[in-house]
């Protein structure tokens, strides 16, 4: 059952971001995305396997669901946040759109725990929380990084 939710959750944020209007060009979307799927890919090897903070479950179906969670889902959530981010005109706006990713990214990791795909042994929610604000930061900073670098580029005509 949770490779169906999860696999259902990739193809809808997947189709949102492809239909949603984008204030980041496909080269900004693209080199964010890889920066955040670096992140978790390393974080999740860290927490997961390294220091043995989150146990993941041993069947196929539930890892395929993690791979989904870990390398699609989360990634796009914070790209599709970012677009929208630039769209806010005022900071209330802005901390609503913030605090609803938060929001977005906790409910997977519930479900993640409902369906047996993780267990949190170490770890919980709150860090949860910490590790998304986290991911926030550098899907921002690595956008603002790509922008800044992309502004001295000489336009060939």
């Amino acid at each position: 059952m949770g490779f169906a939710v999860f696999f259902f959750l990739s193809w809808l944020i997947v189709a949102i971001f492809i239909v949603m209007q984008k204030r980041l060009s496909i080269v900004e979307n693209t080199f964010v995305f890889l920066i955040l799927l670096i992140v978790t890919i390393n974080v999740s090897w860290i927490a997961g396997d390294e220091l043995k903070l989150i146990i993941r479950t041993k069947s196929s179906m539930n890892y395929t669901a993690y791979l989904l969670n870990r390398s699609i889902i989360m990634p796009m959530v914070l790209i599709t946040q970012l677009n929208m981010l630039q769209r806010c005109k005022t900071v209330t706006m802005k901390i609503l759109n913030i605090v609803s990713a938060v929001i977005i990214m906790l409910g997977l990791s519930v479900l993640s725990n409902i369906f047996n795909i993780e267990k949190y042994t170490k770890w919980n929610y709150g860090y949860d929380v910490v590790y998304f604000v986290i991911l926030l930061l550098i899907a921002y900073s690595s956008y603002k990084a790509i922008r800044k670098a992309s502004q001295n580029v000489v336009e060939y005509s």
